[in-house]
């Protein structure tokens, strides 16, 4: 194989690596973001809650005021009916009080249901509140491991950006220019191995001559298809593959 090809091999690695790492540091801003928008959720739900309980709370006081001023009625008409002058007009209290006496009972099963809505909404909340509280120290916990973990690939891709210009130095400009316009225009992959006569990145077989000349080893070669750079790697020799273990007596 020529030695351009090996460099160009070792260049299709880094660049390879590289786009790894770049992906890796692109997605970190999307995870955080997935994170904060968990954590805003959690927090909509408790303030949610949290009106509920308030709704409730209030509801109930507006019925408990309601029940006292009946009851005061009922109260007020009991006093009256002691002083009753006629029967006519002690009917009429009479029917007063069993109108505000059936009030203050309708009041009080508004009331009691209010009170269940009440501790069912405080148990809402305080779920809420937890899960608040559980998803913090999550969010925490993740973004810190997403910075670190980005530091390492900001590093990382440092390294292989400085090994990239060292090993481009040594390739011929020509060559150089057309792997990183392939490259450019197939997905970041500019060269491709070639098997049983096959290029592995598009499928598509090599004409009998072309393969040849490939197989010679002493020139560049194209793909007809997908125009990147191609090499070969012979098979090893039947003397140099690995002997078979012997047959399990």
């Amino acid at each position: 194989m020529l030695p351009a090809l090996d460099a160009l091999i070792a260049l299709q690695d880094l660049d390879t690596r590289a786009e790894a790492a770049r992906r890796r540091l692109s997605d970190a801003p999307v995870k955080v973001a997935a994170l904060d928008a968990t954590l805003a959720g959690a927090t909509l739900a408790l303030e949610t809650a949290k009106a509920a309980l308030a709704e409730s709370q209030t509801a109930r006081r507006e019925l408990e005021k309601e029940a006292a001023v009946a009851q005061q009625r009922v109260s007020k008409y009991k006093e009256q009916l002691m002083q009753a002058k006629d029967n006519k007009q002690f009917h009429a209290l009479q029917h007063e009080i069993a109108t505000f006496s059936a009030e203050v009972q309708r009041v009080e099963e508004l009331e009691i249901g209010r009170m269940l809505e009440v501790d069912e909404r405080t148990a809402v909340m305080k779920a809420a509140e937890a899960t608040l509280a559980t998803e913090k120290k999550r969010v925490t916990a993740e973004k810190s491991a997403i910075e670190a973990d980005a530091a390492t690939v900001a590093a990382e891709l440092a390294t292989l950006q400085a090994a990239r210009g060292d090993l481009a130095k040594t390739i011929d400009a020509r060559l150089l220019t057309t792997y990183e316009t392939v490259a450019k225009q197939r997905k970041g992959t500019g060269i491709s191995r070639v098997v049983d006569g096959l290029c592995e990145a598009c499928r598509v077989r090599l004409r009998p001559h072309l393969y040849n000349q490939l197989r010679a080893g002493d020139q560049i070669i194209q793909c007809e298809s997908c125009v990147r750079i191609l090499y070969w790697i012979a098979p090893p020799k039947a003397e140099d593959a690995p002997a078979e273990p012997p047959p399990a007596s």
